[in-house]
C-alpha cells in the first residue's frame, strides 16, 4: 500500500470515529440543567400534589434538582425527605429565611403519603440504626438536633 492510500485509509478511519464516539466535556461550561421538572413528576402522587401547590408562590415553572426528595426506608417504613434548597422558586423567601430553607419528610402509611414533619433548617438528614429512624436537623451553624421516629411523629431523642 502506497502512503497516499494509507493516509486517506487513516483519515477516514479517523472520521468515521469522530461521527460514532461522542464528545466528552468537562463539569465547566457544558453541563446540562440540572432544574428538571421530572424531578417533581416522579414523586408519589400526595407529594407531588403537595409541591405543585408551591407553584403559585414560586411564580410559575417550578423544577427540582436530582437530590431534591431523597428517601430511606427503616423498620419497613418508607420516608421521602424533601429539600427546598434543591427547589427551583423565583421567590427564594416564600421557601427560604434566616433559619433555612424549608425541609418536609412524609411518611407511608396504607399505601399513601402523609406529612410528618416540616421545618426550615439548613439541612435535614434521615438515617437509620438499629432498626428506627432517625431525622438530623442541621441549623446554619453546623450544629443539630436529633428527632426519633416513634411510629407516628418523630420527637426528642
Amino acid at each position: 500500500m502506497n502512503l497516499s492510500k494509507l493516509t486517506c485509509t487513516l483519515l477516514s478511519a479517523a472520521i468515521v470515529l469522530l461521527a460514532i464516539v461522542p464528545p466528552a466535556f468537562s463539569h465547566s461550561g457544558t453541563a446540562r440543567d440540572p432544574w428538571n421538572p421530572a424531578h417533581i413528576e416522579m414523586l408519589p402522587a400526595e407529594i407531588r400534589a403537595d409541591v405543585r401547590k408551591w407553584d403559585a408562590a414560586c411564580g410559575g415553572s417550578i423544577a427540582a434538582a436530582q437530590r431534591f426528595a431523597l428517601y430511606l426506608t427503616a423498620a419497613g417504613t418508607e420516608f421521602v425527605a424533601l429539600h427546598f434548597d434543591d427547589f427551583r422558586c423565583r421567590s427564594a423567601a416564600a421557601l427560604c429565611n434566616s433559619a433555612g430553607c424549608l425541609h418536609q419528610v412524609y411518611v407511608a402509611a396504607g399505601g399513601r403519603y402523609r406529612r410528618v414533619l416540616a421545618v426550615h433548617a439548613h439541612d435535614v438528614r434521615l438515617s437509620s440504626s438499629n432498626n428506627q429512624a432517625f431525622v438530623e436537623l442541621m441549623d446554619v451553624n453546623g450544629s443539630g438536633r436529633i428527632l426519633r421516629w416513634n411510629g407516628s411523629r418523630f420527637v426528642a431523642k
